[in-house]
């Protein structure tokens, strides 16, 4: 069967109405990537417009399927010297793949005109996509809890491994801390059968509830380790297992509203970026020139005889000669 769907083109009007929904995916579990791109390569032989963001640091700009050609740094579209259809690369099924490396992570760290073209870039890709799926790095940082708030729905794998449900744990406490509210949905990955899929998803979700009064909700199970011999590519044994997850993941999305878009949430932080360092500038300008003032004051300022501390000087001598005085007569009348 032909699974291919037509690339959709950059600026055309969307294939769909509104914006693209967007989940943001991490994987805890050892040798675990590919559980993003499976789910793209599932939601695109579906027939939707589909394009898998890699926002892993560990990856940059490595292509995402063995076999294909490395892909254009992102950095050549920030600098001018290439547009998004041209960093685009094609992955199974016609899904779309845009490795982003450290981009997000260091966004705050771009100037102002870099920043303007992140926001640029996104919003072409929500316009021209049915689904974006961002892929972010095991271990969390400031950039990916920034996607992670930015998007209206989570999705987290995990495998039966302790060191999978200890990261997976330490990465719901990090969205508790920073106000991360959104639907959190959890794949099994490599579990053997679906008993024990539930009771590793058990084990998650009592410990979230228990310490950090988070319910998070169980989405699917992979049934055999994903991917096989090197590759994005599903295993057709477990196809049924993807084809359930993404038939669920559409379903959630279809009934979230997104609050905002991914395009918004970073042109919000590039605008409030932008206010606090205008504000510390002019705070640091203010300073600067009661500084000088205060400078100009002090070496402009004439010296002032006759100042409070002359005068002491003077009452302090007064007072000695009067005392030397009574001395001299009380020796003269005793002669």
């Amino acid at each position: 069967m032909n699974y291919t769907t037509d690339r959709p083109e950059i600026g055309a009007p969307a294939p769909h109405d509104g914006a693209a929904r967007v989940a943001v995916m991490n994987s805890t579990g050892t040798n675990s990537r590919g559980s993003a791109a499976n789910l793209s390569t599932a939601l695109a032989k579906q027939g939707k417009h589909v394009c898998l963001i890699t926002a892993d640091n560990a990856v940059g700009n490595k292509p995402a399927v063995p076999g294909q050609a490395q892909g254009l740094s992102l950095q050549e579209l920030l600098a001018g010297r290439k547009v998004l259809a041209e960093i685009l690369l094609d992955g199974p099924a016609g899904c779309q793949i845009l490795s982003t490396g450290n981009t997000f992570s260091n966004f705050l760290l771009m100037n102002g005109a870099e920043q303007i073209l992140l926001v640029e870039l996104l919003s072409q890709l929500e316009e021209a996509f049915d689904y974006l799926i961002v892929e972010t790095a095991a271990d969390t940082d400031k950039g990916s809890l920034q996607l992670f708030q930015a998007a209206p729905l989570i999705l987290l794998t995990i495998t039966p491994e302790a060191e999978s449900l200890t990261k997976a744990f330490s990465l719901l406490r990090a969205l508790k801390r920073n106000y991360a509210e959104q639907p959190i949905h959890v794949i099994v990955e490599k579990a053997g059968n679906l008993p024990d899929a539930h009771g590793t998803f058990k084990k998650l979700q009592h410990a979230a509830m228990k310490y950090l009064q988070m319910n998070p909700h169980y989405l699917g199970y992979f049934p055999a380790p994903q991917p096989q011999q090197g590759s994005l590519a599903p295993d057709p044994h477990s196809d049924h297992y993807l084809e359930a997850i993404a038939d669920r993941c559409c379903s959630i999305l279809e009934t979230i509203a997104p609050t905002a878009s991914l395009s918004h949430h970073f042109d919000e932080l590039r605008s409030a970026q932008k206010l606090s360092d205008e504000s510390m500038a002019s705070a640091a300008e203010a300073d600067g020139k009661i500084a000088r003032s205060a400078e100009t004051r002090t070496l402009s300022t004439p010296y002032n005889p006759g100042g409070w501390h002359e005068r002491l000087n003077d009452r302090i001598a007064l007072f000695d000669a009067i005392h030397y005085a009574g001395m001299l007569a009380e020796r003269e009348s005793e002669r």
